[in-house]
């Protein structure tokens, strides 16, 4: 594939996960929806979908090293796979800004960071949206739009859990797992590299005051 098809194949991509975005993201603001809109929701998931499906696949055909390839491709396959996790695509356009935030003093510990905590805020996001849609029809449900949703998911994420908003249905349970286990790997790579940038800030003005004595 040509360097400029393939930006502009990349660029598709990024806008196809923004409609998948949207048409994921729309049940969970707007209720009920009519046929004539789902029916439309449905198709733009579906084409975005075989979008990312077919891209997967020439990239896998194309390979020499079949394994090697789906190994350095793990959002890729798991866009395929899990539907629902397809906007995280777009974590493809924080890698510019992490790049960019390389090149300043913070340094590259910074910028991952960064990416790690804009990936927790995407992760509670999609996850609030999913948990709006499964649990607000529910008798005796406690998460009846997306306001609690995002709060269930930012308490989730965060591992802080009040229980105040919870789940009651097996996919809420499901999902709510699934928040948990991430919450726990990002928030522990964010609070370790937030510590290690201020021990590392100690360490200098030491080393800098060492030297001036």
């Amino acid at each position: 594939m040509a360097l400029g098809v393939q930006r502009i194949w990349g660029e598709t991509l990024t806008f196809l996960a923004l409609a998948f975005l949207f048409a994921f993201s729309y049940p969970a603001f707007v209720n009920p929806i009519s046929p004539s809109t789902q029916s439309l929701l449905n198709a733009i998931q579906w084409i975005t979908w075989v979008a990312f499906a077919g891209d997967l696949l020439y990239g896998f055909f194309k390979a020499p090293h079949k394994k090697t390839y789906l190994k350095k491709h793990p959002l890729e396959v798991a866009a395929v796979l899990l539907p629902f996790l397809r906007p995280l695509r777009l974590m493809r356009v924080i890698s510019f800004g992490g790049l960019a935030i390389q090149k300043v003093a913070i340094g590259r510990q910074f910028a991952i960071t960064i990416k790690v905590f804009i990936a927790s805020i995407f992760v509670a996001y999609i996850s609030a949206v999913q948990i709006t849609i499964s649990e607000r029809e529910l008798d005796g449900s406690n998460i009846k739009n997306f306001g609690d949703g995002i709060w269930w998911a930012i308490t989730t994420v965060t591992t802080v859990g009040y229980g105040d908003r919870y789940p009651t249905t097996t996919e809420g349970r499901f999902l709510a797992v699934l928040l948990m286990l991430v919450g726990i790997s990002l928030v522990g790579v964010i609070t370790a590299s937030v510590a290690a940038w201020f021990v590392k800030m100690s360490a200098n003005e030491l080393e800098q005051k060492e030297k001036s004595d």
